[in-house]
């Protein structure tokens, strides 16, 4: 247990320093977008359901989620409109969150969360921001 919340710090700490560095004010967009909160907690509620999660790997989870949505958030602020400048980033991000939630899940929940992955739909940009064709479950 000590290993694995060292390791989440880590990560969080490692994210939390790539971004302050280049941390600049939005352009203040009309875009209504969810708060990274709010994107980390759905995102975690899916995760629940698809992964089986246990009552202990949820905090650890939504953790590694608030990270990932908040680097995301910055992205996105930095990006002005241009999301292909996003891509490889955003990848570098989901290689990231892919790895931290290796040290919290069984090996069969890492297979299935791949397999989660490799199944949703590749929006890549196109339509906007791309959140149009998601429902809540």
């Amino acid at each position: 247990m000590y290993k694995m919340k060292k390791v989440l710090f880590g990560f969080i700490c490692l994210l939390a320093l790539s971004f302050s560095v280049s941390a600049q004010p939005g352009q203040g967009g009309n875009r209504q977008q969810r708060t990274p909160e709010e994107s980390a907690k759905q995102y975690t509620e899916t995760l629940k359901t698809t992964l089986n999660l246990t009552a202990r790997q949820v905090a650890p989870v939504d953790s590694v989620n608030l990270v990932y949505a908040k680097a995301v958030a910055k992205l996105r602020e930095n990006s002005n409109g241009d999301f292909q400048s996003m891509r490889e980033p955003m990848t570098k991000l989901e290689d990231q969150r892919t790895a931290a939630f290796a040290k919290i899940l069984t090996d069969e929940q890492v297979q299935a969360y791949k397999k989660y992955l490799a199944d949703r739909p590749q929006r890549g940009g196109q339509g906007g921001q791309g959140g149009g064709q998601r429902r809540n479950q």
